[in-house]
């Protein structure tokens, strides 16, 4: 940013700025909100309007550039705004716009990893209706949004309020989680923050940046009490005061929507002693790391920290925090009572041998997929419609953009063998399903360039080694002993979970695509 750029700006513009500060405490750490919110007022930040927001939080003008162009959401560029976001490049919209086979892949491999379109915005169950259009928008069914007073009649925030009136103590939830068979994790997380000196906060993660995920998208559209409810037995819990929803800023329809919900139960005089703090990430993928996402929160460059300390004793400014994400809050409510519901689908997440599952790419009706049994993977395609007319199935990509491509073959065995032969679901569950006649190498190319454009960059292996990952896979002959090398270096020295995961990844493309036509 050019001092030469510093100048009266257009004063309709200045009031807006003005404005968005006006409504927010002058502090660094709602840096990235106020951002967000201009940049839904004006369209995107250019230096001008960078400048007055920094002088407005006496902030360098540095550190405020430094936030806007590490945050891809925040559209920033020197002077002039974009009217509309680029289509998205990623993997499920780029396989699903794009029929060719290996050969005219090859006549049109580009370089799309070191630029092109938008990145993902969460959109892939509906992938066939926006590719190409730039469009950030989703048609919710309002319908589909339970209401307090439904959710109430079912039970919701009964066990909060007993526990509120003390009929119930901390020991007893925590004891009762243990009882369900939930994530021990879950229960040493809230031991430790409550055990801690300090009032702690809790954050609901509901960030999704991995490749091919909505899951929590669909929980929170449909039942977004559900998720505040076991949110408010956390804080009980532990001691906080203060919820943070850190939404994923593409979600702009469930920030409208959760804005309503907060209001509603404020009417209804429910959490009245807590402090709702709806806070959007900045598209960085790398936020949904617990580190990442408390620097975000804290106005700065999403970068993980090392650990340890742990962000259950030092976490948001330095405070015990408790993140949790979205399907983990909402299954943990069947510690308590709460049960599945015939007429709200959703509400079979309480049952702990269901699954859910995200599923794009070439099938019939992609989408959310709840499965109590799952035989395999081509089951859950039969589930979706099948493939897409007139494709073959080829594989599927599971578990997100650093995840394993498995064969056609592989889709049909056992889950319970894949698994026990180290193929990871992932946290999202994500599943891409691609055709017999689809590149693989161009698959695991977009996967790579996913990873290198997301890379924070804080670390050497992780910064260099998924760029060169990317490039590697992009075009030319390939080195299966240089990939498993770099593999290793990336998994054993990378800072956080992306530097590894993608080495992982490497090291399973290597092994995928030696010996094969993609590998020349």
């Amino acid at each position: 940013m050019s001092n030469h750029l510093i100048r009266t700006i257009d004063g309709a513009v200045v009031n807006i700025v003005d404005d968005v500060l006006a409504h927010h405490d002058a502090t660094s750490d709602r840096a990235l909100e106020i951002l967000l919110q201009l940049r839904d007022r004006l369209g995107g930040i250019t230096d001008d309007v960078l400048v007055r927001v920094a002088d407005g939080l006496k902030l360098s003008r540095a550190e405020l550039y430094e936030l806007a162009t590490f945050y891809p959401s925040v559209r920033y560029h020197p002077t002039a705004v974009a009217t509309r976001a680029a289509a998205c490049e990623d993997l499920v919209c780029a396989l699903v716009r794009s029929p060719h086979s290996a050969e005219e892949r090859e006549a049109t491999r580009d370089e799309s990893y070191l630029c092109g379109g938008s990145a993902c915005r969460g959109r892939c169950d509906s992938a066939q209706d926006v590719v190409g259009t730039g469009s950030n928008v989703v048609h919710a069914d309002k319908a589909n949004w339970r209401t307090l007073e439904s959710y109430r009649s079912a039970g919701g925030y009964g066990y909060v309020e007993r526990l509120r009136r003390g009929d119930v103590d901390a020991a007893d939830v925590l004891a009762a989680i243990e009882r369900s068979g939930s994530a021990s994790s879950v229960v040493r997380k809230w031991r430790a923050v409550r055990d801690q000196h300090g009032e702690p906060v809790v954050i609901a993660n509901a960030s999704e940046g991995e490749l091919g995920t909505f899951k929590d998208r669909h929980i929170l559209e449909r039942d977004p009490h559900g998720v505040i409810d076991a949110a408010l037995v956390a804080i009980a819990v532990v001691g906080a005061r203060r919820l943070i929803i850190y939404l994923r800023d593409d979600y702009d329809h469930l920030y409208r929507e959760l804005q309503q919900v907060i209001n509603e139960m404020r009417v209804a005089g429910l959490g009245a002693d807590v402090e709702f703090d709806l806070r959007r990430s900045g598209g960085a993928y790398i936020c949904g790391e617990e580190t990442a996402l408390i620097a975000s929160l804290e106005g700065q460059r999403g970068r993980p920290r090392e650990q340890p300390p742990f962000p259950t004793t030092h976490g948001l400014f330095g405070r015990p925090t408790l993140v949790q994400n979205i399907e983990t809050l909402y299954r943990l409510r069947a510690a308590w009572g709460m049960r599945v519901e015939a007429s709200l689908p959703v509400t079979r997440l309480l049952d702990p041998a269901v699954r859910i599952f995200s599923v794009s790419g070439r099938v019939c009706c992609p989408g959310v997929q709840l499965m109590a049994s799952l035989p395999n993977i081509a089951a859950l395609i039969a589930a979706c419609g099948g493939m897409t007319e007139g494709e073959e199935l080829g594989g599927v990509v599971l578990g997100g953009a650093a995840g394993s491509i498995l064969t056609a073959e592989q889709c049909r065995l056992p889950l319970d063998d894949l698994l026990r032969a180290g193929i990871r679901i992932g946290s999202g569950s994500s599943v891409i399903v691609f055709a017999q006649r689809d590149d693989v190498r161009w698959i695991a190319a977009k996967m790579a360039a996913f990873l290198a454009r997301e890379s924070c960059g804080q670390c050497t292996p992780c910064r260099v080694g998924t760029s060169k990952m990317a490039g590697m896979l992009a075009g030319g002959p390939l080195d299966p002993v240089l990939m498993r090398s770099l593999a290793e270096v990336m998994r054993e020295a990378s800072i956080c979970g992306l530097g590894r995961s993608a080495g992982q990844f490497l090291a399973g493309a290597a092994e995928r695509l030696q010996g094969s036509a993609e590998c020349r």
